[in-house]
């Protein structure tokens, strides 16, 4: 969207220096364009007001700061803080924007889901997606900033890591269609328990207007149990037999390692393949199914662009690993909830070798050894052909297991040098950890251990 100096002090209160011509917003100066209005935002490690210059030197037609540097000749809006004015601009372009928004939180999946949301809704029109981590208190003003203005649809990301931040979030973002995929512990170090992370999700539908409609996971009590506005519309999907939409049947397909399913709507089917395996991919997909419904998209349609969706980043992405070996990549992020499904997963592969590299799920504050024992405990259970764990908390918790049925490590590359004389031909792995893991570099030491 654009912006001339007028139009930015009315949605910030700021005080207009000198005005300019209508331009974007970008706060980074290796990405400013000519016209642009440059946001000086301010952070622990850095403070963007030391290149204002730089942003004049670019062709920016005006700054957004805290203070003018000396002889300043072009577009000035003074604010007291940057961080606030973004967040202003945003309110300010969605109070603009006439089509519908989607917003979608959840302890797990909600990337997944909102990729599959988009491509059921692609079928109908034009449609604004959050992408990659933008989903936080800068991320989602500037996804909303990136819009033309024109589309059919903002589906938009809600993440957080502590109370209060979705309650920001949804405030922004004023969203007609509200999902919450599930509840889990994730993040426990900023919000205590499961019930605290519920809490926290459950701010989205906090803020429902009566016109609002909050979509219920009816597999998860959390959700089911969360208070909701007086006068709010609801709608619930999910396996039980009292969801409005259903997942009927579920298929997992060991040679393709694809998903497909069957889902009940009032009105019709949807029967869809996806090129990556998981029951829990399938629930992924009947939210976005409950989306399209909402949005009066043809069934039909809806199977049609659900079987376009690619896993996003390293989300359950099948891929091609060394020595032969077909790699489940989730190495993206973890928390038990995420962790479980991705085992799920694996176990279902049968008949190759399934193998689980996993590390350290972060963020889970006093509980995060006996949620790692846990973890092992499910593993095992699954009867794996090989289970290795590496990080400090997952060898804690493995040091509490009289089990010799896995290996532990340090880190990922010392899992990796473990585990890659024991690797055959058309084995399945997966790889699974939180980012700060490193999950990668496992994959690294297999590669350079099969370099010709």
């Amino acid at each position: 969207m654009l912006f001339n100096g007028e139009q930015l002090q009315a949605a910030t209160g700021g005080t207009l220096i000198q005005n300019a011509i209508a331009g974007s917003i970008c706060t980074d100066t290796r990405k400013i364009q000519k016209g642009d209005w440059f946001l000086a935002l301010v952070g622990e490690r850095f403070d963007a007001h030391h290149f204002l210059n730089k942003a004049k030197e670019m062709g920016c037609a005006g700054v957004i700061a805290n203070y003018v540097p000396k002889d300043w000749d072009i577009g000035f809006l003074k604010v007291s803080d940057t961080l606030v004015a973004l967040q202003d601009i945003a309110r300010y372009a969605r109070n603009r924007y006439e089509g519908t928004v989607i917003a979608i939180t959840g302890s797990a999946g909600k990337t997944t889901t909102r990729a599959l949301v988009q491509a059921v809704l692609q079928e109908k029109g034009r449609v604004l997606a959050t992408q990659g981590n933008f989903n936080n208190h800068i991320g989602l003003p500037l996804t909303i900033l990136g819009a033309e203005g024109n589309e059919d649809f903002w589906v938009l990301e809600l993440g957080m890591n502590h109370a209060g931040e979705i309650a920001l979030l949804q405030e922004i973002a004023k969203p007609h269609i509200r999902l919450i995929t599930n509840v889990g512990a994730a993040h426990l170090e900023g919000l205590g328990s499961i019930e605290g992370v519920a809490k926290a999700k459950g701010e989205l539908f906090d803020g429902a207007n009566p016109s609002d409609i909050c979509l219920i996971n009816s597999d998860d009590k959390h959700i089911c149990s969360l208070p909701l506005p007086a006068g709010v519309k609801t709608l619930r999907f999910g396996r039980r037999t009292d969801s409005i939409v259903q997942l009927l049947e579920t298929d997992i397909s060991a040679k393709e390692l694809s998903t497909t399913f069957r889902i009940q709507t009032p009105k019709g089917q949807v029967l869809s393949t996806i090129q990556s395996p998981g029951e829990h991919l399938a629930l992924n997909a009947t939210a976005a199914v409950a989306v399209g419904f909402l949005l009066d998209v043809p069934s039909e349609k809806m199977s049609v662009g659900m079987s376009r969706y690619k896993p996003v980043g390293a989300r359950l992405r099948v891929e091609a690993g060394p020595k032969g070996i077909r790699l489940l990549n989730d190495a993206y992020n973890a928390n038990p909830l995420s962790m479980k499904a991705s085992l799920r997963t694996l176990a279902q592969l049968q008949p190759q070798r399934r193998i689980a590299c996993l590390g350290d799920m972060l963020e889970l504050g006093d509980e995060e050894v006996q949620e790692h024992l846990e973890i092992i405990q499910y593993a095992l259970s699954l009867e794996l052909d090989l289970i290795g764990v590496c990080g400090p908390i997952f060898t804690k918790a493995a040091h509490l297991i009289q089990d010799s049925r896995f290996l532990i490590a340090d880190d990922a590359t010392e899992l990796g040098h473990k585990i890659k004389a024991s690797i055959r031909e058309k084995d399945i792995l997966l790889l699974k950890g939180s980012r700060g893991s490193r999950m990668e570099n496992l994959l690294q030491v297999l590669e350079a251990s099969h370099a010709p």
